[in-house]
């Protein structure tokens, strides 16, 4: 794209200041001391100066745990760690706000209090970010690490690639930015922090992700740079924001329902308030990459499963063969002989598979 045509990002530096934080590593806190303290240690940036950490608390019941595991932190790292107690359960999306707009660097970089970074990746990654200053998103590369110890590798795209503004860059990245470690975007490319609409979906960063695609560039890097780890109890649902969607702590299907009932929610809200047509595109690439929400209940039982795959049908996430596919397998095959089909299929492909 020649550069006259891009819609660039607000006027900026020439170059980056190296007195200024560069990068703020934003971590919205609950509930898990050990899982937080186990993130901070595997941050390993070189340049220590040019990074934060920003910590929110969001008035768990172990706050005290967490404090005093993040002064001894501070006590023996060179990172310039931010720490910040709220002063009521706020709820993960006004969490991640507050944490932003509490953060000082030029680039945000979400990360789940219970994810950890890869090792040796970030300064690499800063490299990318730095050499890539027009791009406003940047949809990283990530892995997962099941019970059994298997790693899986969530690679979209075979090489780094741009995305020019528009629909359709937002159509493109929307569901791959889900899972929020790793999250990553520049901060003058947002503003709406006070926004209380979404409060309760747990799908905010997706606003931000809409927002930021559709007017500047964007960009997948493939370097894995984050790790998520199976297990753990989930707490969405704590706040008052999540009572009545999200049941806390445990991972139901009524709550994922409710998950992506509001995925359709925010894509409606996102089409009238920018004069933009992603929605029904949106349910479509939900339906043609539907496995993954499909083999999570799997295991619970057959009768689970099929409530489960109807409830997704109604919410028209369905209107697929490929969703089709899925189901079947997964009910006459069972999860373990699938995971070994969809890893043989990464692996000769060496990313995920494009449908």
């Amino acid at each position: 794209m020649a550069e006259k045509k891009q819609k660039g990002l607000p006027k900026q530096k020439n170059s980056w200041n190296q007195n200024e934080i560069f990068l703020s590593i934003c971590i919205p806190a609950y509930n898990r001391p050990y899982e937080l303290k186990r993130l901070l240690n595997s941050i390993d940036v070189s340049c220590t100066d040019e990074i934060e950490i920003v910590i929110s608390e969001d008035m768990s019941p172990r706050r005290e745990e967490i404090q005093q595991m993040v002064q001894a932190y501070q006590n023996k790292t060179d990172y310039k760690v931010c720490y910040y107690e709220n002063e009521t359960n706020y709820g993960y999306d006004k969490n991640i706000r507050q944490t932003a707009k509490r953060a000082n660097g030029k680039w945000i970089l979400f990360m789940g209090d219970d994810d950890v970074f890869v090792r040796n990746s970030l300064d690499s990654y800063i490299d990318f970010l730095k050499g890539n200053s027009k791009t406003g998103y940047v949809l990283r590369r990530y892995y997962s690490e099941n019970k059994d110890g298997r790693i899986e590798d969530h690679r979209y795209y075979p090489a780094n690639r741009m995305f020019r503004p528009g629909q359709d860059a937002v159509v493109e990245l929307f569901r791959r930015s889900v899972f929020i470690s790793g999250f990553t975007f520049q901060k003058q490319c947002f503003r709406e922090y006070d926004m209380e609409k979404f409060d309760g979906t747990l799908l905010f960063q997706l606003y931000i992700v809409s927002c930021i695609c559709l007017k500047y560039l964007s960009a997948y890097c493939d370097i894995p740079i984050t790790k998520s780890i199976e297990g753990g109890v989930p707490f969405f649902g704590s706040s008052n924001a999540e009572r009545g969607l999200y049941e806390s702590g445990r991972n139901t299907s009524s709550n994922a329902v409710n998950f992506l009932r509001q995925v359709r929610i925010l894509t409606q809200e996102f089409d009238r308030t920018h004069q933009a047509a992603i929605t029904d595109r949106v349910i479509k690439s939900y339906a043609k990459y539907s496995y993954g929400f499909l083999f999570e209940f799997r295991d619970a039982g057959k009768k689970v499963f099929k409530q489960y795959a109807c409830e997704i049908k109604k919410l028209g996430m369905a209107d697929s063969l490929y969703f089709k596919i899925y189901y079947y397998a997964l009910l006459l095959f069972g999860t373990k002989r699938c995971q070994e089909g969809i890893r043989l299929m990464k692996k000769v492909l060496g990313h995920t598979p494009r449908l």
